[in-house]
């Protein structure tokens, strides 16, 4: 998963090798306090974006 690696280089996910309930073997992805940072930054980002469409749309 190239997105996970990604963030993980990015210190926004932590990953941990773990057993599934089927005692498989799994990595497991976490958030860690920089990654919710992140995540806080591109919520707004997307609210901002979704709010400049919405603008263009009711004016055409």
């Amino acid at each position: 998963y190239p997105a996970l690696h990604r963030m993980e280089q990015q210190g926004w996910v932590r990953a941990e090798w773990g057993k599934t309930e089927k005692n498989r073997d799994a990595r497991f992805y976490s958030l860690t306090a920089r990654g919710r940072k992140q995540l806080m930054q591109e919520k707004e980002s997307w609210r901002r974006l979704t709010a400049g469409v919405a603008r263009v749309i009711r004016y055409a």
